[in-house]
């Protein structure tokens, strides 16, 4: 009797490794291959939210995260040191009532590890140069070292990107719109700081904002909607080193099936959209864990129906959040100052507003 075909996992990102140890927790064959000769060592994405926690705690992962991480439990939102706006993480309905703050690097190599634990091992090093679906599953064509090999899998899983060769050789459409304007960050080491560094703190500048996310003590991101990040140093602050930095461009897409064929698309592959509130990590890692879940209950036809809705709701949100705090005008700044204030004091309108940054009000499919 011949062996399942295996399920071929392109991309070694948080997503794709997801995929893969939720997978392979379930006897599902896998294997997971990366264009990368090695781990990214760059901190990315940060914000784990309490559904991630909660979804990874069967894989034995959520331990491992929680030791490793930094618990944000204060959000406070200023202007030139006045507080406007504090908002306590405590009050999260939820028994991860913060935001754990982890370099994507470190998410990574915890992941790898405990994927490796089920006997599974990322493949570095291994390119998707094309793929066909045929009745039995997929046929690719992988280069590694300079040579190409032939590998049937019985699906495809494309967690490679914003710019998946997946989603392209599938021919599945990914519209959208962009910002004008580029952001810029800057992972930053503090002499000196004002705030406390279990709170994550947004600055209101007259064209925008800055806002910084702790990593540790004395150190962490600060992220702004200037190209260079650290031109809208936040008031207060003075740093003694600057590590990693970038600029980027915030866009807003999401492609119109999750799945075609022998195809499935995941995290970045599927949507992007901008870093507020930190939701996007978290919603590719649930995509995959649904699908992983779908797939051992032979229910995979659901997926696009059970993760386009929480995927557009992702989009709106944080297209709603970026404009109004990057797009000010007179009104959106009264009600940023005296308007957010006064409602988020109500006890059932800052839950609400807080499952809303948790991502607690997206349904829960990988269960």
């Amino acid at each position: 009797m011949s062996k399942p075909l295996p399920y071929l996992v392109v991309g070694g990102g948080p997503v794709g490794l997801t995929a893969a140890l939720e997978m392979s927790r379930r006897d599902l064959p896998v294997h997971i291959i990366d264009d990368d000769y090695a781990p990214s060592p760059e901190s990315r994405a940060l914000a784990i939210h309490a559904p991630t926690l909660e979804m990874l705690e069967a894989s034995g992962v959520t331990a491992r995260l929680l030791a490793a991480g930094h618990k944000i439990r204060n959000m406070i939102v200023h202007e030139k040191g006045r507080i406007i706006l504090s908002l306590p993480l405590s009050d999260i309905p939820h028994r991860y009532n913060f935001i754990l703050s982890l370099p994507q690097s470190q998410t990574e190599q915890i992941l790898t590890d405990a994927l490796a634990e089920t006997g599974i091992q990322l493949d570095y090093g291994t390119r998707l140069e094309s793929f066909f679906c045929n009745p039995s599953g997929a046929t690719a064509t992988l280069a590694r070292n300079g040579k190409q090999q032939q590998y049937e899998a019985c699906a495809i899983i494309g967690a490679d990107g914003s710019r998946s060769i997946v989603r392209k050789q599938a021919d599945i459409s990914f519209d959208g719109e962009s910002e004008p304007q580029q952001f810029g960050l800057a992972d930053i080491t503090l002499a000196d700081w004002p705030w406390p560094f279990d709170t994550a703190v947004i600055e209101l500048l007259a064209d925008g904002i800055v806002g910084f996310i702790p990593m540790r003590e004395g150190f962490g991101r600060l992220i702004s909607n200037r190209e260079h990040a650290l031109d809208a140093l936040p008031h207060g602050a003075n740093v003694s080193k600057v590590g990693w930095t970038s600029t980027f461009r915030v866009s807003y897409r999401q492609v119109n099936t999750y799945q075609r064929g022998c195809v499935y698309l995941a995290g970045d592959a599927a949507h992007i959209h901008s870093p507020a509130g930190g939701l996007g990590m978290n919603l590719g890692m649930a995509d995959a864990a649904t699908l992983a879940r779908l797939l051992a209950e032979g229910k995979q036809d659901q997926y696009t129906k059970l993760r386009h809705a929480a995927g557009q709701a992702v989009l709106n949100q944080t297209r709603g959040n970026t404009r109004g705090m990057t797009r000010r005008g007179p009104l959106t700044d009264f009600m940023i100052r005296h308007l957010a204030p006064l409602a988020l004091s109500v006890g059932p309108i800052r839950r609400k507003a807080l499952k809303g940054l948790a991502g607690l009000d997206l349904p829960a499919t990988w269960r």
